[in-house]
């Protein structure tokens, strides 16, 4: 008897619509705040530079996964992961409060004490998230069989795009539009406090999930133990190291991201209300990819997904490119350019994610779970830091230098994820 068919058909129905609402309005939420859009544009308003700007999203991969190495040793030897869950969802909430905070007073403080405060308060979030992420996917691999979850991962960004398509995009292009009644910087305060709200009904109600014990408990390891065992786990488990090398390609693939919507306000002269319009669109596209992408990932196969999404990830890069040609034509054709930027943007991260978090939970020893999430999620939260070097080359040779080795990645990414072989599921 496998851990999720220890409990009863209610329980299962009421555990899997808990983290259905949990995505949907946590993913409400993130889209809001968006460190691609929205906390850029703040960041940049506080007289940030480019290279803190390419920092967002660092701390956003970084914080959520290298603690998890740390822990994951630990996570592995507990019968119970949920109560882990807890305690790193108040800390986030504590977090996401102080940064509602330091929006608030952004306006009165010198600006650079206002941008540590909220990139303090941004790193503490993510590194809660990290530690939450590893206990949310144990308890959905012991709640959830294997050949629902990319059905599961679908349904919670399908219905959290549909939320922040006609919630959280409308909200932030009003609140950052002139005919605001909100001034800098209480309209992103505001933002940030709808994120707050989302957060906290999200989390509570994850916490309430009905979690089996472990079926097998594996001794804990120390953080010492598990740098030891890493290089064994790596070149013993093949499809296990190719899917971190794929994922790592694809990650410095998105490394330009944050640079986006700097550029197009900066450089093509559009308004900074144009974000909540990317929010919107990247919203509604990723509704519609995920109404499928689920489905096809269980009755297609995990690697074939992650092609297919990953493809997909290769075109806002190339599009970014001659995205100052259509411009120099009219301005219309380059907002409906960059509309189509972002559907493609939206659809392709959440396809990716869907494939890859249901990927490496089937290619993980389900004894050792905790572990090997940790290690593949802190090897990638290292890839994060890519995009710093992103600010970088956009300062020393411009933005479109960065595009371009943007779209190389993510075609290196796809041509490896032609390697990787399909787990067989686990039915239920």
């Amino acid at each position: 008897m496998t851990e999720h068919e220890s409990l009863t058909p209610q329980v299962m129905r009421k555990n899997y619509y808990k983290g259905i609402f949990n995505g949907a309005v946590f993913g409400m939420g993130e889209a809001a705040s968006s460190p691609g859009l929205v906390l850029s544009l703040l960041i940049r308003q506080l007289g940030g530079s480019l290279t803190l700007v390419g920092l967002l999203p660092v701390i956003q991969s970084a914080g959520y996964l290298l603690p998890q190495l740390l822990v994951g040793g630990r996570v592995q030897a507990l019968v119970h992961k949920l109560p882990v869950y807890r305690r790193f969802a108040f800390l986030r909430f504590i977090a996401q409060a102080a940064m509602v905070t330091a929006c608030f007073f952004a306006g009165v403080i010198d600006s650079m004490w206002a941008l540590v405060a909220i990139l303090f308060c941004y790193a503490l979030f993510n590194f809660g998230g990290g530690v939450t992420t590893l206990s949310f996917q144990d308890v959905v691999a012991k709640t959830v069989p294997s050949n629902q979850r990319g059905r599961f991962f679908g349904t919670r960004q399908l219905l959290s795009g549909l939320l922040a398509f006609s919630i959280g995009g409308p909200l932030v292009r009003w609140m950052l539009s002139d005919e605001s009644p909100f001034a800098f910087p209480h309209n992103f305060a505001l933002i940030s406090a709808f994120s707050l709200v989302c957060y906290a009904l999200a989390m509570s109600v994850f916490a309430t999930v009905q979690e089996p014990p472990a079926q097998h408990v594996v001794p804990s390891m120390s953080f010492k133990d598990t740098l030891n065992a890493a290089p064994a786990m790596l070149r013993e488990h093949h499809d296990y190291r190719q899917f971190i090398v794929v994922r790592l390609f694809l990650l410095i693939g998105r490394m330009a991201e944050p640079f986006f919507i700097i550029y197009v306000t900066e450089q093509l002269g559009l308004p900074a209300s144009i974000a909540g319009v990317f929010v919107a669109s990247a919203a509604v596209a990723a509704a519609i990819s995920n109404a499928v992408w689920g489905r096809l990932g269980d009755s297609r196969g995990k690697q074939w997904l992650l092609r297919v999404t990953g493809s997909v990830a290769m075109l806002p890069p190339l599009m970014m490119l001659v995205a100052p040609s259509i411009g120099a034509t009219h301005e219309t054709l380059l907002i409906i350019w960059l509309l189509l930027l972002s559907l493609a943007s939206g659809t392709s991260a959440d396809g990716v994610s869907i494939a890859s978090m249901t990927y490496l939970l089937e290619v993980a020893p389900p004894e050792q779970r905790p572990l090997f999430m940790g290690l593949a999620n802190t090897i990638l939260g290292v890839g994060a830091l890519i995009p710093v070097v992103g600010g970088m080359l956009v300062s020393t040779f411009g933005y479109q230098t960065a595009f371009g080795i943007a779209a190389t990645c993510s075609c290196i990414g796809v041509i490896l994820a032609r390697r990787l072989r399909t787990p067989r599921p686990q039915r239920a």
